[in-house]
């Protein structure tokens, strides 16, 4: 752990400061009671919070007159930065019934940042408790031993021991000192082993009467297991035989559901005949019903026929000209008429003159002028004339009326022969078309007929495949395949049943044997646990004459190796610093190495530790000081603290070629972080930095000095 700095306010005589810590060695100077200490202090509370037993409670810390008080301390483990707040509250509560006032100083909630990647900063809070955990965590501490502690000796020996605290070591009685350096050392693990003997040996005692319990629990499981092996074989036998009958009874369920799925399939061929004979009786029905209809139109258009030759026969024969058109003679008739009404205007004419001449001839004068007559000849002529040419005219007139009349007859002819071929046309027509109709309908009465003896052949057919004579009997037939059907399923049903019986029966017998078979095997765990707990009996019973024999004679011998080899060491470190230190050659020290009890001796005397001067009890406080944190940190390598010493006035009455000295040991530990505390600048030739402590107006002040 390196210190990078510490932020502190109302702490002791420090009201607010901040100080920044290099990696270096440190000096902290000032006059007795300047706050040097306070800093420290400090540090400790950070971080473990309030310590009574080490002079760290919150009634000591917090400055007087103050309400609250804060720490923020930051370090490195490793290249991983840490920063832990911790604060002060004062709170103050009146007692029930009484005017005073109860005041206590509690923590309150704390935090701890993780310093991450990339300036990244992950703070969380903790109470009191917790962030003292997490901080012995991150130390390495133990966290069983120190959580609930008052003092936390593995910090104060190896990092920071208040000089009072090193010579109260020194002057303690032997046994005090041994219990102090024991927890130190680890070594009261073993004095707590030994402690624990008597624990360990009535759980051994309660351990073998749980054993006997059990045992006896368990009873005699070997004498059971041949029994139970028997009846086992006899359940597998039973088991067997039922397999069989349900094997047995799979296979006629097997064979009767086909002859289940045999019926099933002749029903349904059985029920397709039906629908295809009875398809084709409907055929053959629809047949008749059809031939019958048209046997009957065949008979009235045999009839039809008949009627139609005979009108064909009846129509008279008709004779006339053929040798002109109806078109032609029309024509004639009308140019004949034309003709004719012409001739008849010019007879009319004629006759109309014939008259006139006639009255005139008779009068002998003009109607009109009544002018008599004088040519009487020319008048008969023209009379004469005129006759001749109404004679002739007359005789045109009958001639066309003659050519006419032979026209008109010979038209009407014509036209009746046209009427009468057209008649006789369309009934020679109608007979033919009934006569092909006659011809198909005697075909579709064929085809019906073929029809009807193909469908009634395949009927039949059918019918004789089964044995059966007619279409009612094959309807019942299915009914008789439906019951038989019926009767099969209901047989399946029986035998699926008895097989469903087995099953369960064999289900049962093979749950029985399973039991059998469960408690056979919890009867060969019974033995095995038998046999297991009769060795751990022997075990116990093993171990615990070991533990009345031979354990604290173990635990003894660790305990003194464990410390003879310490304190060997220790001894080494001490005597080798206290020499460099203190260089009279009349004066010796060396480790008692059964109570780490310094012995000094003086011109071979043995002299006690209050007659050192000054100086010489300085030189074995700082050697003692300083084996001691060698030794810890060598034996507690896991510890994270070990980069970090703080030394308490270590030069206290020191010359300065003794203080030039103490170079040459600080070289030997490497620590990479050391804070010395003192009231003298003697110590300047070989620290880097130098932070001077002053009072003013009973606030400490800091001041980081400038080479």
């Amino acid at each position: 752990m390196i210190l990078e700095s510490v932020k502190i306010k109302n702490i002791r005589s420090i009201k607010d400061l901040e100080i920044e810590f290099p990696p270096t060695t440190m000096l902290f100077f000032g006059d007795i009671g300047s706050g040097k200490s306070s800093v420290l202090k400090a540090i400790e509370f950070g971080l473990f919070g309030t310590l009574n037993a080490a002079n760290l409670s919150g009634d000591s810390l917090l400055r007087r007159g103050e309400n609250t008080g804060l720490v923020e301390l930051t370090f490195s483990i490793n290249g991983k930065r840490y920063t832990i707040k911790r604060g002060l509250k004062k709170i103050k509560r009146k007692k029930k019934g009484e005017g005073i006032k109860d005041i206590t100083i509690s923590q309150g909630m704390g935090s701890i940042i993780e310093h991450l990647d990339n300036n990244i900063m992950e703070e969380t809070s903790y109470a009191p408790t917790d962030l003292r955990n997490k901080i012995l965590n991150i130390l390495n501490y133990s966290i069983t031993r120190y959580e609930k502690a008052h003092k936390i000796p593995l910090f104060r020996y190896t990092v920071y021991t208040p000089q009072e605290e090193v010579k109260e070591i020194l002057q303690a009685k032997p046994d005090e000192r041994f219990e102090i350096l024991k927890e130190v050392f680890g070594i009261e693990k073993y004095e707590i082993s030994l402690k624990n003997v008597g624990i360990l040996n009535d759980f051994l005692n309660n351990k073998k009467k749980e054993i006997k319990i059990h045992l006896d629990t368990i009873g005699d499981p070997e004498s059971l297991i041949p029994e139970m092996e028997k009846m086992i074989k006899e359940q597998k036998v039973k088991i067997e035989k039922i397999k069989v009958s349900k094997k047995e009874k799979e296979k006629e369920l097997e064979k009767e559901e086909l002859n289940v799925d045999k019926i099933q399939l002749e029903l349904i061929e059985y029920s397709k005949k039906l629908v295809e004979i009875d398809n084709y009786q409907k055929i053959v029905n629809e047949s008749i019903l059809l031939k019958d209809k048209n046997e009957k139109s065949l008979e009235t258009l045999s009839k039809e026929i008949i009627d139609l030759e005979k009108k064909i026969k009846n129509l008279p024969e008709i004779k006339f000209e053929a040798d002109l058109t109806e078109e032609q003679l029309e024509k004639k008739i009308e140019k004949n008429r034309k003709n004719q009404s012409e001739r008849k205007e010019d007879k009319a004419v004629l006759d109309e003159k014939l008259k006139n001449i006639d009255m005139l001839l008779k009068e002998g004068k003009c109607s009109l002028c009544g002018q008599e007559i004088h040519e009487k000849e020319r008048f008969n002529f023209e009379l004469k004339d005129t006759k001749d040419k109404i004679a002739h005219l007359s005789k045109k007139i009958q001639k066309l009326t003659s050519e006419i009349s032979r026209h008109e007859t010979n038209l009407k002819n014509l036209r009746n022969y046209t009427t009468n071929q057209t008649k006789r046309k369309s009934l020679n027509k109608l007979t033919e078309e009934k006569k092909k109709r006659e011809i198909e309908l005697t075909d579709l009465i064929n085809q019906l007929n073929d029809k009807i003896e193909n469908n009634q052949i395949q009927i039949s057919t059918t019918l004789k495949n089964y044995k059966i004579q007619n279409f009612e009997e094959f309807k019942e037939f299915e009914n008789k395949l439906k019951s038989k059907l019926a009767d099969q399923k209901y047989f399946v049903k029986t035998l699926k049943t008895a097989k469903s019986e087995l099953e369960k029966v064999l289900y049962a017998q093979k749950t029985n044997l399973e039991l059998l078979e469960r408690r056979l095997s919890e009867l060969n765990d019974d033995l095995n646990r038998k046999k297991v707990l009769k060795e751990k009996l022997e075990y116990i019973i093993d171990l615990k004459n070991w533990i009345a024999e031979g354990f604290q004679y173990l635990i003894r011998d660790i305990e003194r190796e464990i410390i003879s080899a310490s304190a060997r060491q220790f001894n080494e470190y001490f005597r080798e610093w206290f020499r460099t230190l203190v260089e009279e050659e009349n004066i010796e020290v060396e480790i008692r190495l059964d109570d780490f009890e310094p012995v000094i001796t003086v011109n071979g005397y043995d002299s006690p530790f209050r007659d050192l001067s000054g100086g010489e009890k300085s030189a074995l406080s700082l050697a003692y000081r300083l084996a001691l944190n060698k030794i810890i940190n060598e034996r507690h390598q896991e510890i994270k603290t070990k980069d970090l010493i703080i030394l308490d006035e270590p030069t206290d009455g020191f010359s300065q070629e003794q203080i030039n000295k103490m170079q040459d040991i600080f070289e030997k530990l490497n620590i990479a972080q050391m804070i010395i505390i003192s009231h003298e600048r003697n110590l300047d030739s070989f620290v880097t930095d130098i932070f001077t402590f002053k009072k003013e107006n009973h606030i400490t002040k800091v001041k980081k000095e400038v080479f």
